[in-house]
């Protein structure tokens, strides 16, 4: 990145944020090189890893998402994580509901984490038991990587709400593990940690495309069949309800009048970000919106 001086920033407050996390950035790298030897974090040797096999994804820059947070942090917005959103309503502000499904990158939910610290916004962070990262799978139970509970122990220390990303059609029919019992044992996993958990979000699997189901189906809140039949096997779903799995929400079906996406590394608006960041200018007191994004689309580097 280019660093101009600071007196072409200084009467800019977002530039100002891009500089500050620019020399944070600088800095923290710096240490890590000289003492990572002495002092590696928990999670280092898994942070290299992941970061080796799927920082390529990215598409879109820090920068960029720096942008976004700016035009959220106007004063009419109010930005939540979706456990408050959900249950928060104010005609003379923009709701806005602020998620993301970490999916296979819980080291650049990290980094977007530090961008919202800088602008005192918090935001739901949806992990996913079924990640390389998460952990493995044997005798019909996930051992956990112990590692990873620093990572969300971190997020939840910035002001984040930690969630789970729910693929349990996956859990059930790739590894015979009981829906209700497993979302029972991820809630009490991290109340061991201090981190109360309320809400899931339905993963896009490649299980739940193949059969053209949604995740959220497995609660009965939201099913609309009693199972599915994968390989010629039946398989239960809509059998207990959220209540039933301990949670209170899930992030598709809570009340919003806008939805923003870049699943997939595309926004789900003909003009991309830019039409995004157009329509959040846009937007009226009142309007209720769902913002959701994905760590391992940003953190590209700059051309």
């Amino acid at each position: 990145m280019l660093i101009k001086p600071l007196n072409r920033w200084s009467d800019d407050p977002a530039r100002m944020a891009v500089l500050f996390l620019t020399f944070t950035l600088l800095f923290s790298t710096c240490v890590e090189d000289t003492n990572i030897n002495d002092h590696p974090v928990p999670y280092a040797a898994l942070e290299k890893q992941i970061r080796a096999e799927n920082d390529w994804r990215a598409v879109f820059t820090w920068d960029q998402y720096t942008e976004l947070i700016t035009v959220l942090s106007d004063k009419k917005f109010l930005v939540l994580p979706l456990n408050e959103m959900r249950s928060t309503f104010d005609s003379s502000l923009v709701v806005v509901g602020l998620r993301h499904d970490i999916d296979i990158h819980p080291f650049k939910a990290l980094e977007m984490s530090d961008i919202e610290k800088l602008f005192n916004l918090r935001a739901t962070y949806f992990v996913l038991a079924t990640a390389e990262y998460y952990g493995t799978v044997a005798n019909c139970e996930i051992i956990r990587r112990p590692e990873m509970d620093y990572v969300y122990k971190e997020l939840y220390n910035k002001g984040a709400e930690i969630g789970i990303h729910n693929d349990l059609l996956t859990l059930m029919i790739s590894y015979n593990i009981n829906p209700k019992i497993f979302t029972l044992e991820e809630i009490n996993h991290y109340a061991t940690l201090g981190i109360p958990v309320y809400g899931s979000a339905a993963h896009g699997s490649q299980i739940a495309r193949d059969l053209n189901v949604s995740n959220f189906e497995m609660f009965s809140d939201f099913a609309t069949r009693d199972s599915v039949t994968y390989n010629s096997i039946k398989y239960p779903v809509g059998k207990y309800s959220l209540k039933d799995c301990g949670l209170e929400y899930e992030a598709y079906h809570i009340r919003y009048d806008q939805y923003y996406s870049e699943s997939g590394g595309k926004w789900n608006d003909p003009a991309g970000f830019t039409g995004i960041l157009e329509k959040l200018k846009s937007s009226k007191p009142g309007d209720r919106i769902e913002i959701l994004t994905h760590p391992c689309w940003w953190g590209k580097k700059a051309s």
